[in-house]
């Protein structure tokens, strides 16, 4: 009798034991899905980013056809920010900045003359931060602008 009464007590042990190691297994799993979901999250808001700061840079691109006036600003002061309607894309939870850089002259781009033209060099810079986070993207483009000499 003394040996019956035993082992039902270990039949509960090994229960236990065994329940605690499933709900172990299975709040491991909880966390794991939730570690995943955030990481994914992250990569879209991360892709969104750098797709607003590139069409920001075609946008700027765009204007430059019709208003070159942020150039010659960055020519004169160095660099041109723009600001408020100066900037195209302006998405929900996503603060954007451009900002003209003039590097100096060079060479005219492909076309122009040599005797007549001279290259200004120019970068546009485009970042896109999603606010109250550190995701972001910084894109730069390259302009070679051909004015007179």
């Amino acid at each position: 009798m003394n040996q019956q009464n035993s082992q039902q007590g270990a039949t509960l042990l090994v229960s236990l034991v065994m329940l605690l190691i499933l709900t172990l297994v299975g709040l491991s799993a909880v966390e794991n899905v939730n570690l995943q979901t955030h990481m994914a999250r992250n990569s879209q808001y991360s892709i969104h980013s750098y797709q607003i700061a590139l069409s920001e840079i075609r946008a700027q691109l765009e204007q430059l056809e019709t208003n070159i006036a942020p150039l010659n600003a960055a020519t004169i002061n160095g660099t041109e920010d723009r600001l408020g309607d100066d900037i195209s894309m302006q998405p929900d939870k996503f603060t954007q900045t451009v900002s003209y850089e003039y590097i100096g002259e060079g060479l005219p781009p492909v076309g122009f003359s040599v005797d007549t033209f001279v290259g200004r060099i120019y970068e546009l810079d485009s970042r896109a931060q999603l606010d109250n986070t550190g995701i972001f993207s910084d894109q730069t483009q390259g302009l070679n602008y051909a004015g007179p000499k």
